[in-house]
C-alpha cells in the first residue's frame, strides 16, 4: 500500500471520529431522559480491503425488556446501511435479546447484500498471482433460540440462510475452470444445534471471562437448500484483565465441513481473527487459527492493540496438523463511542508475507 493510501483512511478516521463526538454530546443530554435506553446513531466510513471506501449510517440500541433486571446483560439491537465505492451494498440488522434473567437468548442477524468476494482458488498453497473477484447478490438470515440449562452454559437451535443470485465469476477465470460446488446462484439453508459458554463481563468488550460456541449444521432441502452438506464451528475466546486497564484476549477457532460445501461456505483466512492476510486469501474445508490481541488504553477515549495470529486450512480435518500455517500481526487505534456499554471504533493495520492491508469498522475483532 502506497504512503498516499495510507493517509486518506487515516484523515477519514479523524474526521469521522469529530463526528462521532458532536453526536455522543447531544446523546448526553437525552440519557437524562430516557434512563434505560441507549441510542447511538451516526455516519459511517470505513475501509477494508474487499471493500475499499465505504460510507453510511449506523444506529445502536441497548436496552432491558419488560421486566428485566437492571444488573443483567442489556438487549442490543443494531441497524446499518452502507455503500461503497466498489458499488457493493450492505444492510444489516445484528440483534441480542435476554429475556428471564438471561435464561433465555435470541440471537442473530438479518441482512441484505450486494457483494464482491475474492477467489484464490482453493487450498493452503494457493497462489497470490490467480487473485479474481466474484459478484454476488443476496439476502442473509441468522437465528438461535438458547436457553441456559447450567450456569453461563446455552443450548439450543440455530439456522443459517443466504439465498444467492446474480453469481459473477471471471470468465476463462480459475474459479469458473475449477469444480467447487456454488458456481450456479443457489440457497445456503441449514439447521443445527448450538452450545455456548458465556461468562463475559461485557459484549462489545470484555475484559475477563470466556466465550466458547459449538455449531454443527446440517443443509435441509425440507428447508429449500440447494446444497447437501454439515459442518462443525468450535470458537473459544479467553479475555483477561492485565495491570489496572489493559486486556489479553485470545481467540481459538476451529472448523471442519463436508466435501460438498459450495465454495462461498468454506473456511478460510483472512477475517477479523486472522487480520494482515487478505481475505479469503487461503480457503478449504478445514481450518486451524489462533489469534492474540493487547489491548491497551492511551487517553481519555483512545486505546490500542497489538495483535498476531497464525492459521491454516486443508481439505480435512486431519491434514489440519500438517498443512502450512500462515502467520499475520499489526496494531490499532481505538475510540469508544458508548462509554457505558464499552462500543468501539477500530482502526488496524495488519501485515502478512505477502504485504499488509487496512481496516477501519466498528467493534472489537472478537
Amino acid at each position: 500500500m502506497t504512503n498516499s493510501k495510507r493517509i486518506v483512511p487515516l484523515l477519514l478516521l479523524c474526521f469521522c471520529m469529530s463526528s462521532i463526538i458532536a453526536q455522543d454530546q447531544k446523546q448526553a443530554s437525552q440519557d437524562s431522559i430516557v434512563k434505560h435506553l441507549k441510542i447511538s446513531a451516526f455516519p459511517v466510513a470505513f475501509y477494508t480491503p474487499e471493500t475499499a471506501f465505504g460510507f453510511g449510517g449506523i444506529g445502536i440500541a441497548n436496552f432491558w425488556l419488560k421486566n428485566e433486571k437492571r444488573e443483567t446483560r442489556p438487549s442490543s439491537l443494531q441497524l446499518g446501511a452502507s455503500y461503497t465505492t466498489k458499488s457493493q451494498i450492505l444492510v444489516y440488522m445484528p440483534f441480542e435479546f435476554y429475556k428471564d434473567d438471561e435464561k433465555w437468548r435470541l440471537l442473530g442477524e438479518l441482512g441484505f447484500y450486494k457483494y464482491f468476494y475474492n477467489f484464490f482458488g482453493v487450498g493452503i498453497d494457493s497462489k497470490e498471482e490467480d487473485e479474481e473477484l466474484y459478484e454476488v447478490t443476496f439476502p442473509r438470515a441468522r437465528l438461535a433460540l438458547m436457553r441456559e440449562v447450567w450456569p453461563n452454559l446455552y443450548l439450543g437451535l440455530g439456522y443459517e440462510f443466504d439465498s444467492f443470485s446474480s453469481l459473477k465469476i471471471e470468465e476463462g477465470g480459475i474459479l469458473e475452470a475449477s469444480d467447487v460446488p456454488g458456481k450456479q446462484d443457489g440457497t445456503v439453508s441449514n439447521i443445527g444445534l448450538q452450545a455456548f459458554y458465556d461468562t463475559r463481563d461485557n459484549i462489545f468488550f470484555p475484559t475477563k471471562g470466556f466465550y466458547i460456541q459449538a455449531n454443527v449444521f446440517t443443509s435441509s432441502k425440507i428447508l429449500g437448500s440447494s446444497f447437501e452438506y454439515s459442518k462443525f464451528e468450535l470458537d473459544n475466546r479467553f479475555y483477561q484483565k492485565v495491570g489496572k486497564k489493559q486486556v489479553i484476549a485470545a481467540n481459538l477457532f476451529l472448523g471442519s465441513s463436508s466435501k460438498s460445501t459450495p465454495f462461498y461456505d468454506l473456511f478460510y483466512l483472512g477475517s477479523d481473527r486472522t487480520r494482515g492476510i487478505n481475505n479469503r486469501r487461503f480457503q478449504d474445508n478445514s481450518e486451524l487459527s489462533m489469534a492474540l490481541e493487547y489491548r491497551f488504553p492511551i487517553a481519555g477515549r483512545f486505546g490500542g492493540v497489538v495483535f498476531g495470529s497464525s492459521g491454516t486450512v486443508a481439505p480435512a480435518f486431519k491434514s489440519l496438523s500438517s498443512s502450512a500455517y500462515k502467520n499475520s500481526g499489526g496494531v490499532g487505534l481505538r475510540y469508544i463511542i458508548n462509554k457505558r456499554d464499552g462500543v468501539r471504533i477500530r482502526a488496524d493495520y495488519g501485515m502478512s508475507s505477502e504485504g499488509g492491508n487496512f481496516y477501519f469498522t466498528i467493534k472489537e475483532a472478537f
